[in-house]
């Protein structure tokens, strides 16, 4: 599976579904409003999403993870199995009910980012020609102060940094203990076909039961025992994917006949 926007260091050149970076700006951006019904047309066609460790408990439920193969191997959520597909975003661009949404969707079209290469300051950054962003919708200063909106945002771009620095981390020590190894896997669809994915990265079971006791407290200690045990568990979701794709080739099946 491809991996988008993604360089052989695990970071991506630009981060996914933005098409351009701007900072932030309390004048520049003084009228600027939200709107929290725009759907998600932006991400229709991400069958990969990047996520951090802290979501696994939540992704796990529902899709399968998988890793980027680059140098420090990154977890991304599988929402589709097909390039260009995401099962989630329905034809309404609305996500599937009762499915998470993953934090890299959520905060689009905002992140915080470095100001620059080398620095540890970082700003608010936001896509200016996203669709959500406008005169319609909810505002995001008032009076030049922040809305309660602006400050949730700021909030959840916050989360979703802090998780991603402890993703790295947590990559990196999966390289070091060459932890990923290449597999596939076969599904059965309803109408009895098999589909299969080939050629993405897991965690290997036998390596976490391989590792020595020193290697499995330090694990514990900065908090990664449980995230790998989650990520195993996000193996049994490919099946729902099996079934939305098979519900997806009937409803094109039908629309043609």
């Amino acid at each position: 599976m491809t991996e988008q926007t993604q360089n052989t260091d695990g970071q991506s050149t630009r981060p996914m579904f933005f098409n351009k970076l701007m900072t932030f700006d309390r004048e520049i951006h003084a009228n600027l409003k939200l709107d929290t019904n725009s759907g998600f047309e932006f991400a229709a066609r991400a069958h990969l999403v990047p996520i951090t460790i802290s979501e696994f408990r939540y992704v796990a439920r529902q899709y399968p993870i998988i890793f980027s193969s680059g140098a420090i191997p990154m977890p991304f959520a599988v929402l589709g199995l097909r390039e260009g597909t995401n099962l989630m975003v329905g034809a309404d661009n609305q996500w599937r009910n009762r499915t998470y949404i993953p934090g890299a969707i959520h905060t689009y079209p905002f992140i915080l980012l470095p100001i620059s290469k080398d620095s540890d300051e970082i700003s608010l950054v936001v896509d200016p020609g996203a669709k959500c962003l406008g005169d319609t919708g909810e505002a995001l200063f008032a009076d030049g102060k922040p809305t309660p909106v602006l400050n949730r945002i700021i909030e959840l771009t916050q989360t979703f940094r802090a998780g991603m620095i402890r993703t790295i981390a947590f990559g990196k020590m999966l390289a070091e203990h060459k932890m990923v190894e290449a597999r596939g896997v076969e599904l059965t669809l309803q109408d009895g076909s098999k589909f299969r994915v080939d050629n993405f990265l897991t965690l290997s079971p036998g390596k976490i039961d391989e590792a020595a006791n020193n290697i499995f407290l330090r694990w514990r200690k900065e908090g990664w025992i449980l995230p790998m045990f989650q990520y195993l568990q996000s193996m049994d979701s490919w099946s729902m994917l099996g079934d939305l794709e098979s519900e997806r080739r009937a409803a094109e099946a039908a629309a043609k006949a």
